[in-house]
């Protein structure tokens, strides 16, 4: 083959390649290469089959979770994080935000616990991308149990949280589960230091709570790991006045006591008993027991409840609802 014809084919070649690039840039722009509808002839194989086949189970990703160490190869505790949600505007919101800072807590199972007699695709599509061991039930608040504020009804949670807690108990039940219960709500914000704060409690440990019970903290004063007071105004009485995100158990504790539930009723009168009395007292009913796990007096969790947003403008402009808000 002389120079004459190899030069040709080269020459063919590379025009055969360009015009194939053209039509492909032509028929399939490439910020939609990946999109099987507007670039069938593209091979998908996709990031999405391989991620979906890559992704674990619930079930799977707690076995997985269980077994991480830490930097001195010994496992991590983990931490059961019971959330309870209910349907409002700002819930995906919410749901999103504390998605994102939960990515960055090791050893960690989110259970959400619906006010719902079936599982909204809100909050499935927003555990669905959170790639975090997470579980998802439901829970419809019987109506007798409802309370009333400002004509407007809000539910307890007690049966949401009891929902938590059975779940917790019959998975550790069927595993070697070393770690602690924490009940934190989807509108509250949360420093990653608490976690690791918490992830060693040995029996019950509480602390301070910013922005609840009318004050700017409430819960207790710690010194060397103990409680030495309390700072509390709603209802000062109670013998253990910690707000419901202000303590966390043992899950040990709770398998060995697995008769113990929260309880209440729908007076206000019984709001504030919730997690004192009724829950922590049937655990540790000596303060002196108690363990501060942070260091310092220090705030690691506020109750900043998100406000929900005035829509006077959607009488005049309806959004579409069928977007997911």
């Amino acid at each position: 083959m002389n120079r004459l014809t190899r030069y040709f084919i080269v020459l063919v070649t590379n025009l055969t390649v360009l015009f194939v690039f053209r039509q492909t840039s032509v028929d399939c722009p490439r910020d939609k290469w990946k999109d099987p509808v507007v670039c069938p002839s593209i091979n998908h194989q996709s990031e999405e089959s391989t991620r979906s086949t890559n992704t674990p189970s619930p079930e799977a990703r707690l076995t997985q979770d269980h077994t991480l160490t830490t930097a001195a190869g010994q496992q991590d505790p983990v931490v059961f994080l019971i959330t309870t949600t209910y349907q409002r505007q700002t819930q995906k919101a919410d749901l999103v935000s504390l998605c994102h800072t939960l990515k960055h807590v090791p050893s960690l199972v989110w259970i959400v616990v619906e006010n719902s007699a079936s599982q909204s695709p809100v909050i499935q599509a927003v555990l669905g991308r959170c790639n975090i061991s997470a579980i998802h039930l439901t829970v419809q608040t019987p109506e007798h149990v409802r309370i009333t504020r400002k004509n407007s009804p809000k539910v307890t949670g007690v049966a949401h949280r009891n929902a938590g807690l059975k779940w917790v108990r019959e998975y550790c039940s069927r595993q070697d589960c070393w770690g602690v219960a924490f009940f934190g709500d989807d509108d509250d914000r949360y420093d990653l230091k608490l976690f690791d704060e918490i992830r060693r409690t040995e029996r019950v440990s509480v602390f301070m709570v910013g922005l609840t019970g009318g004050l700017l903290m409430e819960g207790p004063y710690c010194k060397d790991g103990k409680v030495a007071g309390w700072h509390r105004v709603w209802i000062p009485e109670r013998p253990i006045p910690v707000d419901m995100q202000g303590f966390a158990i043992n899950v040990r504790l709770l398998l060995e006591r697995d008769g113990v539930w929260i309880e209440g009723g729908g007076a206000y009168t019984d709001m504030g008993y919730i997690e004192a009395s009724r829950f922590i007292y049937q655990f540790v009913t000596n303060t002196s027991l108690l363990e501060c796990r942070t260091r310092m007096n220090e705030v690691l969790v506020w109750r900043t409840r998100t406000v929900q947003s005035p829509l006077w403008n959607e009488k005049y402009e309806k959004s579409d609802t069928s977007i997911q808000l």
